[in-house]
């Protein structure tokens, strides 16, 4: 129903790369960049300005780009709600997981739903290539719900929120680390710490990073992402890493302790679904409220 050359299109826009774009599409970067100008080519319309570190929209490639997202989705939904109609039985609700993303609190609660109409099936999430942004803008495509900790005013107007519980953010340590022996910590105890922390624009960590700073000997290090790098790197550099109780045992090497904030600092976990969900995924939202004890999504 659209020019599936688009799909290279946008996605060489969000990686900055038409290598990076074509192992996001599972294609040659050849086969990506010929989709790509041949697209420019048959619309008269050059998108990407080209440089050896990479490429970067155009403004006119900028504009094309952000209608082309609405047309995508537009044709998905049209698509998959034809498809659902057409087989209302064989439409499962398509759960997203992964190692930073589980969601145990979720299937335990859908195990006292018993006996259901709803087939749920999981789908495997990526934590390192993808960033969440692009899966949550694409729920409903390959993915209808994906359960994890999020800041509701953040994601305004992109999706569905069900919040099921508050995620305190807590620190991970390393093992071997002195903290890591500790129930619990306040900023003081964190004098002469490293702590990995994303960098400033992501809600809660800009709680967390105004109140770590009043204490001069902490050194906080920016980081742009989670993905298992990271977990890692902590665990074998000594650093702490900015937390969440979902991540308890995600490494090995890691240990969460709580924080005690002097004023909350945390995000909801719950579920995450596309703005237009098709009946299933209404039901299965609507019962995993009312089996978690909460206001059903509107």
């Amino acid at each position: 129903m659209y020019d599936t050359r688009l799909d290279a299109v946008i996605a060489a826009a969000e990686t900055g790369s038409f290598a990076a774009a074509g192992r996001r599409l599972h294609i040659s970067t050849p086969a990506l960049a010929k989709q790509v100008t041949t697209f420019e080519r048959d619309c008269g319309i050059t998108l990407f300005n080209r440089s050896r570190t990479g490429v970067t929209p155009t403004r006119a490639g900028a504009e094309l780009i952000e209608g082309a997202r609405d047309v995508i989705r537009q044709s998905a939904e049209i698509i998959d709600r034809a498809r659902r109609h057409a087989h209302p039985d064989d439409a499962p609700v398509r759960l997203g997981i992964s190692i930073l993303r589980p969601a145990r609190r979720i299937l335990d609660l859908w195990q006292r739903a018993g006996h259901t109409d709803i087939r749920l099936e999981l789908v495997s999430m990526p934590d390192d290539d993808m960033p969440i942004g692009d899966i949550i803008a694409r729920l409903g495509e390959d993915i209808d719900v994906i359960a994890t900790a999020f800041v509701p005013n953040h994601w305004n107007g992109v999706c569905g929120m069900l919040p099921l519980s508050y995620e305190p953010l807590c620190l991970a340590a390393p093992r071997s680390h002195p903290l890591a022996r500790r129930a619990r910590l306040t900023i003081d105890d964190l004098t002469g710490a490293r702590i990995r922390i994303l960098s400033r624009g992501n809600g809660a960590d800009d709680i967390a990073r105004d109140l770590l700073t009043r204490n001069p000997g902490i050194t906080l290090v920016d980081i742009d992402r989670y993905d298992l790098d990271l977990f890692n790197d902590c665990a074998e550099s000594g650093d702490l890493l900015i937390s969440k109780p979902m991540w308890d045992g995600v490494h090995p090497q890691l240990v969460n302790v709580a924080v005690d904030w002097p004023e909350p600092v945390g995000m909801q976990y719950g579920l995450l679904y596309p703005l237009a969900p098709s009946p299933a995924v209404r039901a299965f939202v609507d019962r995993v409220a009312q089996l978690g004890g909460v206001t059903p999504a509107e």
